[in-house]
């Protein structure tokens, strides 16, 4: 009997160590992360479990973004490009989520984004240290 109970101890802990392993990792497999001439990005956020982690993620971010239709609802791979102020093209991404945050230095940029072939631009943007600026895009 006690090995039995010692065996089914064993298969429990093991069943439980991979799962949260499984759960940690699915935690960041929605994550779309890079870095692109020094900016770093990183979008998600289908559902709110993942909202709230990428959240709390972006919150040292300087920008955020969020993309939805004109009900509210959220939408994903949206194109975005991010112009600085002499218009130069610092940033091209496709959001895998509806919110995108993007660590900018501080100054003054222009946010393009497109929804297939319609596009929105929102200019300026200015990003101040030590705050997150939020946009929104609406289609």
């Amino acid at each position: 009997m006690k090995k039995s109970g010692w065996c089914v101890n064993l298969i429990i802990s093991i069943f439980l160590s991979l799962s949260i392993i499984s759960i940690g990792l699915g935690e960041e497999e929605f994550l779309k992360r890079g870095k692109s001439d020094g900016i770093s990005f990183i979008s998600g956020g289908i559902g709110i479990h993942e909202r709230r982690t990428l959240n709390d993620i972006g919150k040292n971010y300087s920008l955020k973004i969020v993309f939805s239709n004109k009900k509210g609802e959220f939408l994903s791979d949206i194109m975005v490009r991010v112009l600085d102020q002499d218009d130069k093209v610092i940033l091209t991404t496709v959001s895998n989520g509806p919110w995108l945050f993007i660590d900018l230095p501080s100054g003054n940029y222009q946010i393009e984004a497109g929804l297939k072939e319609d596009y929105k631009k929102i200019s300026p943007v200015k990003i101040e240290k030590g705050t997150q600026k939020v946009i929104h895009f609406q289609w």
